[in-house]
């Protein structure tokens, strides 16, 4: 018996079954030789996965056993050739740029929304000892193309260090705040010459300013120019509509529920016609929590935003999308209105984002899965990165793996692969007290025979 005991305290009992995830789905292979393949993800994989950086969504081979593979964002636009135009600018006062002001009171636009004058407007340098003017950009068609502004100084020997604040709006009522300190130099030594006159600029927003940080010392502009790529979209825009749930109010807040890991980076607000509401939006999750009262904390996403809703002679207008300072990723959601600006029904919200997607190489056997869903932390992704720079360093910039698609879904393990994984047991120090009490029953038995034998002696 206690040999018996001991065998079954001294077994594997550390053992864990693997972690299973809680959705999978078959992937097509359009070329069936190809070592590496990219596989776009769609809202389903999003929704199933649990982390942040979808670390649960992985590849499978016919035995179930990881292949290497990482997700990555969405691919950036493919850029065709680069470009250089002129571009329409006008100077401002520098007054005009102080608090949230609104611009649309002091320019004229066409029907299509094209800068044609300023009031007030000055010239582009101001008189000796005036402030230095704002400098308003009009992208027009060119809207989402431009890279990079190239400034042009009337005195190209003159010497200058300015510092510039690069925002931008769509509709020059609300302006985000691009970049808050760019530099421009022009500087030269000893026949040597420094010079930076470019700003780079990473922004879909049709109008852009250039506030000045100093008072003055801008010498006369001669004009603005920007560089253009005609970029060709490799993943449109996808958007999640979410509504309002029951109970809330403009007052305390309307709250939404996103269900998965979207990578979040526009904001919509769909209204009742002929409305117009200021909002702040913000968000959270379980994984950030407060200290005091244990829940998550909100972050505000932006304040005073203006969303609106036109009716006209049986047209819908609304407002521009807001972009988002980086990529938002969280579950809960709500919207806020400024007092006395409550809408007369709850509004939907929607969240706009780009798909990304998965590569992985051929590894194991085929037919492939994709898995998604698990609360196992997991391994770390393979560092493919190294492997696929190289490739397009070979083959051209363009190039990509093999393209793959996901087949139908099917549930795999389901919500129980979304439960913790139990804490695991220090079985060395549970065999080791087992020991030591199967140790001490052998011994009182060794005892109690020897006191045993002991009678049986003496009664003789």
């Amino acid at each position: 018996m206690i040999k018996r005991l001991l065998v079954l305290a001294l077994l594997p009992l550390s053992a864990q079954a693997s972690a299973d995830f809680a959705q999978q789905w078959p992937l097509q292979l359009q070329q069936a030789d190809a070592g590496a393949y990219r596989v776009p993800l769609d809202a389903a994989v999003y929704q199933a996965a649990h982390w942040r950086d979808l670390r649960d969504v992985r590849v499978i081979d016919a035995d179930g056993t990881p292949v290497a593979s990482t997700v990555y964002a969405a691919t950036t636009p493919l850029g065709g050739a680069v470009r250089t135009a002129p571009l329409q600018w006008f100077a401002l006062p520098a007054g005009s740029a102080a608090g949230d002001d609104d611009l649309s009171v002091v320019v004229q636009r066409d029907a299509g929304g094209k800068v044609v004058s300023i009031r007030n407007s000055v010239a582009p340098r101001a008189d000796a000892g005036g402030p230095d003017p704002i400098w308003l950009i009009d992208l027009g068609e060119e809207t989402g193309k431009l890279r990079r502004l190239l400034v042009d100084w009337s005195d190209t020997t003159a010497t200058l260090d300015l510092g510039y604040r690069l925002e931008g709006s769509d509709d020059l009522r609300g302006w985000q705040v691009l970049d808050p300190q760019v530099r421009l130099v022009q500087l030269r030594n000893q026949g040597n010459e420094l010079r930076s006159n470019s700003i780079k600029v990473e922004s879909g927003l049709r109008y852009l300013r250039l506030v000045p940080l100093q008072r003055s010392g801008a010498p006369q502009l001669l004009g603005l120019r920007g560089e253009f790529a005609d970029a060709v979209e490799i993943s449109d825009w996808q958007w999640q509509q979410l509504q309002a749930a029951a109970g809330g109010n403009g007052k305390d807040g309307y709250l939404y529920r996103l269900h998965g890991r979207f990578p979040v980076q526009r904001l919509d607000v769909v209204m009742p016609p002929n409305s117009a509401v200021s909002w702040t939006v913000s968000s959270r999750d379980q994984d950030r929590v407060r200290a005091d009262d244990g829940e998550p904390a909100w972050q505000v996403l932006t304040s005073g935003w203006n969303a609106w809703n036109l009716s006209e002679a049986g047209k819908q207008q609304r407002s521009p999308p807001l972009e988002t300072s980086g990529i938002v990723d969280d579950r809960q959601w709500r919207l806020q209105a400024e007092p006395g600006a409550i809408p007369a029904a709850a509004p939907v919200l929607r969240l706009g984002y780009r798909p990304g997607s998965i590569v992985f190489l051929a590894q194991g056997r085929a037919p492939y899965l994709l898995v998604a869903g698990s609360a196992d932390e997991g391994k770390a992704q393979a560092a493919l990165d190294p492997m696929l720079a190289a490739l397009r360093a070979r083959n051209g910039a363009q190039w990509q793996p093999a393209a793959a698609s996901l087949g139908a879904m099917a549930q795999r393990a389901g919500d129980a692969a979304y439960q913790p994984a139990p804490e695991p047991r220090d079985w060395k120090n549970i065999v080791l007290w087992v020991v030591l009490v199967l140790g001490a029953l052998a011994v009182t038995g060794f005892a109690l025979s020897l006191m045993r034998s002991s009678r049986d002696k003496s009664g003789t």
